[in-house]
């Protein structure tokens, strides 16, 4: 099994510091600026911009480098040099910090999964059985007695199925009440339907095609009852590292022992922004969590201990959280390591997507770049002021301006003349076509970011002296963008 010391981790993070630093501007700018704050002069290094100069070469780049992934005939070595550069710090290249579901399980029978994709979408269905199946196997390597306690439970999913499928006692916490009493409801019918469910994916797995939904199978055992619900509650709390889960659990588990704390794993699918990170405080400033099993998502919702970089409400929000959830590590800590909101956000994109459907941006992003050069003509003291969000149902750039307008309740944006708004198209046209690659340019940098912020999750719980911690690439990256799982096992006391 993969075994990642401490001085490796912290060699890696200087690696992709090295890597970033020169880059901090460009990943942390904001796409709405393209064209008022010319991003392709401000942040692209000269030579790769010398290698482009018209919207042939920028069509040739974009299939090339990025579509074909070939060296687009060599005739644009300086971005070829600068994307392989990039693609040598992603954790997809240091197999050596990573360690596979097969090693981590240490030749535990890897028992059939079944594929129940009703109630929930093919995506949430792959994430849930793969992060089902590992922490079930955890909990049965650990050849302890342990409840389960999901973090940011939402709707049930993940632990519904460990309760159901697995036989797991599961406590499911969500800040919203509104979730957990709809993952209640979400149970109740999953219970029902389970019998039923669990015979066609036995069927579909053989091969087997089974027969339409309320026809009785002959098959069936009539006399198999669904599984009891008495082993999945849900509690709506905020989770700090003051929230005791064995309290919790009493409040909810009768059945405790009355002798001592039981012995906890604590899992979260997707724990969204700073939950991830509490989540492995939490892990280590309670005793009775054993186990732990985390995928995270939403890094722009991290609240960071060094940068201010915060915009619109989300500063708000941040402040909201009791705990920073970057950099946890000490050895980032003392080199007072920042990210900045715009860049953890490019963390969280997903370049494996975009280039499987060779997608790119929506018209949308020119359009609001557009639509803030006439906020500098008109308007320019909202400059970096206006927070449109999503615009939908439009046909042309007149429209979207409409319906900006409307939205924004800005009269002076729905007083611009259309002759004005197309001698904009024209004068702007060519910045379409390179703002399409500035935007994959940028992009390139998203595994190497989210990197950043997974080995120094890793290096926490290494520097605290749980050295069965392990990162664990889990989900298909194009099915899954957030795909890896941190896992840590604590020594038996």
């Amino acid at each position: 099994m993969s075994k990642v010391g401490v001085p490796q981790l912290q060699k890696r993070l200087d690696g992709l510091l090295a890597f970033l630093n020169p880059h901090w501007d460009f990943v942390n700018c904001h796409m709405v600026n393209y064209l008022t704050d010319q991003h392709w002069e401000v942040f692209l290094p000269e030579a790769l911009r010398r290698e482009i100069s018209g919207k042939e070469d920028v069509d040739l780049a974009i299939d090339g480098l990025f579509w074909q992934d070939d060296e687009a005939g060599g005739r644009f070595p300086e971005w070829l040099g600068f994307l392989k550069k990039g693609k040598q710090e992603r954790l997809a290249l240091h197999p050596e910090l990573l360690t596979s579901v097969e090693e981590l399980i240490e030749g535990q029978e890897n028992a059939a999964q079944l594929s129940i994709r009703e109630f929930m979408s093919a995506k949430k269905c792959h994430e849930v059985e793969l992060t089902a199946a590992l922490v079930d196997h955890l909990l049965k390597n650990s050849s302890q007695d342990c409840y389960i306690v999901d973090a940011g439970d939402g709707k049930g999913y993940l632990s519904s199925r460990l309760a159901l499928q697995y036989g797991h006692r599961v406590l499911g916490i969500d800040a919203n009440a509104e979730n957990t009493q709809n993952a209640l409801s979400r149970n109740r019918k999953l219970q029902r339907a389970w019998n039923g469910l669990t015979e066609r994916a036995e069927l579909q797995s053989q091969g087997i095609t089974p027969k339409r939904r309320g026809k009785k199978s002959p098959t069936r055992d009539t006399i198999k009852s669904a599984p009891a619900l008495e082993n999945y509650k849900t509690t709506a709390r905020f989770i700090t590292t003051e929230l005791n889960f064995g309290t919790l659990l009493a409040e909810h588990f009768h059945q405790l022992p009355q002798t001592g704390s039981p012995n906890i794993c604590l899992t979260g699918l997707h724990t969204c922004g700073n939950l991830a990170a509490t989540c492995l405080q939490v892990f280590h400033a309670q005793k009775d969590c054993q186990l732990l099993c985390n995928i995270g998502c939403c890094y722009h919702l991290l609240k960071e201990r060094y940068s201010q970089q915060e915009f619109f409400g989300n500063k708000a929000l941040m402040d909201m959280q009791t705990d920073h959830g970057f950099p946890l590590s000490q050895y980032l800590q003392e080199r007072q390591v920042r990210m900045g909101r715009n860049a953890r956000m490019l963390a969280a994109q997903s370049i494996e997507r975009t280039l499987d459907a060779k997608e790119l941006p929506n018209v949308t992003l020119y359009y609001r770049a557009l639509l803030e050069v006439l906020v500098c003509r008109h308007s320019p003291q909202l400059k970096n002021e206006l927070q449109v969000g999503k615009v939908r149902k439009f046909d042309s750039f007149q429209e979207y301006i409409q319906k900006c307008a409307t939205k924004l309740d800005a009269p002076w944006l729905a007083a611009i003349e259309e002759e004005e708004l197309h001698c904009l198209l024209q004068e702007y046209a060519l910045d379409k076509h390179y703002l399409d690659l500035f935007y994959l340019l940028r992009m390139s940098f998203a595994p190497v970011l989210e990197s950043l912020i997974l080995l120094d999750r890793l290096l926490y719980l290494k520097e605290l002296g749980y050295e069965r911690s392990y990162l664990i690439d889990l989900f298909d990256p194009v099915i899954s963008p957030r795909h890896f799982a941190i896992v840590s096992i604590k020594p038996l006391s």
